[in-house]
């Protein structure tokens, strides 16, 4: 797609769940690519490189983000420019052109490197990876090696065992055993896919190191849920959220929808006329279509006459600072308010559970979108959202009365 990088042309492109790329109409190799949160400068050129077999190479360097800087500062990186002593400073394209055939990454940085993998990448099945998820692991990197991100791959590739084990124990005393492995495991992520690319710079991943000598935290399954007491625990902590909130870590309890399926939605995929919401684009790729529950009703008709017509989402931010729109939540905040040692993915957990104390088991799994992978589930099985609305208000009832200690399935009266 092509149109004119200018301001006013980009504000009006849409951020998009698939990465998608626009090429300048005006200045050639000069594109803009534009994922869920992001909108990115790049060029783009072929040079010549008698290795391949036509005589070319196409190669890309990363501008920069939109916001970050502007397109005529994009444009001048591109083209180059004149400092203040009248010297003609090469532009990027100049650059690109000009580096030798043999130079196979050479002037990479890790930083460069990082964008051409999570551009590049596919996840294992062949698809994109969700730009949710490029975006924490980008995040994690960022935070945690700052002083890497401008180092060249050979500069990467000569860190030495003791400076990468100090940076691993710096994170792991400041932020936690768990932090230090997600943060390695996506920069080990990364320059593995440095040494496919250019393999000719990146001779060895370094941070191996970690791995060989299994240092990195190992994630034990997690299956903590609320059981016996911790329904009433929960119930009573809920009252110290925010009403934002604590609606919305009851409709996580009463759906079993994971964090982000929550805090995403839109008011675009709720139909209380017909009590059914829709999540579009979940972890295993199927859209989930699902009926509301009385209780669930109840919550999300009083967010719809607590909303604003310029807010599309149904649990907006709480915070002013907020940087996506939607609320937040924390499985720190939760146990701090609870007492409880439970995570966000617990209440998921936790509607599974009593949907198969129920005997609930095939509509539970459709409920929370297990995917039924027999010939019967894929091929035979018709069943449809108002076949689900029985088992729902069954299991959301049992929720309801573990939570009121046993008073009997009323409508949850949450304070004001």
């Amino acid at each position: 797609m092509k149109t004119k990088l200018t301001k006013s042309n980009i504000d009006k492109l849409p951020f998009s769940d698939k990465q998608v790329i626009f090429w300048d109409t005006e200045l050639a190799g000069f594109g803009l690519m534009i994922g869920k949160r992001s909108k990115t400068f790049f060029v783009q050129t072929d040079i010549k490189d008698d290795t391949k077999p036509k005589g070319w190479r196409t190669v890309k360097k990363t501008l920069g983000r939109y916001g970050d800087i502007t397109p005529e500062k994009a444009r001048s990186m591109v083209n180059g420019s004149t400092d203040k002593e009248g010297a003609f400073v090469p532009g990027a394209r100049l650059e690109l052109k000009q580096a030798p055939a043999a130079d196979t990454g050479a002037t990479v940085t890790l930083k460069e490197l990082m964008e051409e993998c999570f551009r590049e990448r596919k996840r294992k099945d062949g698809k994109d990876r969700k730009e949710g998820t490029i975006d924490s692991y980008r995040q994690g990197i960022e935070f945690h090696f700052p002083a890497w991100l401008n180092l060249t791959l050979a500069d990467i590739a000569k860190l030495t065992p003791d400076v990468i084990i100090a940076r691993h124990e710096q994170i792991k005393a400041d932020r936690g055993e768990f932090a230090a492995r997600n943060a390695f495991t996506f920069l080990l992520l990364v320059v593995n896919y440095g040494l496919i690319k250019y393999p000719a710079v990146l001779t060895r991943n370094p941070f191996t190191v970690l791995t060989k000598n299994q240092m990195l935290a190992v994630i034990k399954e997690r299956d903590e849920k609320l059981d016996g007491n911790d329904f009433l625990k929960f119930y009573a902590g809920l009252q110290r959220f925010n009403d934002t909130t604590r609606d919305a870590l009851l409709i996580t309890l009463y759906h079993g929808m994971r964090n982000n399926e929550v805090t995403c939605l839109k008011w675009e995929h709720v139909d209380l006329e017909k009590k059914e919401i829709l999540i579009p684009d979940t972890k295993n790729r199927k859209a989930l279509h699902v009926p509301m529950s009385r209780q669930s009703y109840e919550i999300l008709k009083r967010r719809q006459e607590m909303a604003t017509p310029d807010n599309q989402f149904v649990f907006p931010a709480v915070s002013s600072q907020s940087t996506t729109g939607h609320v937040a939540l924390h499985p720190n905040t939760l146990r701090l308010a609870t007492g409880l040692d439970i995570t966000i993915h617990a209440l998921r957990r936790t509607f599974i559970t009593i949907g198969r104390r129920l005997k609930i088991f095939e509509d539970t799994d459709r409920l929370t979108n297990h995917v039924d992978g027999s010939v019967t589930g894929k091929h035979y099985d018709g069943t449809n959202v108002d076949d689900l609305r029985h088992p729902l208000q069954v299991i959301d009832n049992e929720l309801e009365r573990l939570m009121l200690n046993g008073v009997g399935a009323k409508i949850i009266q949450l304070a004001s």
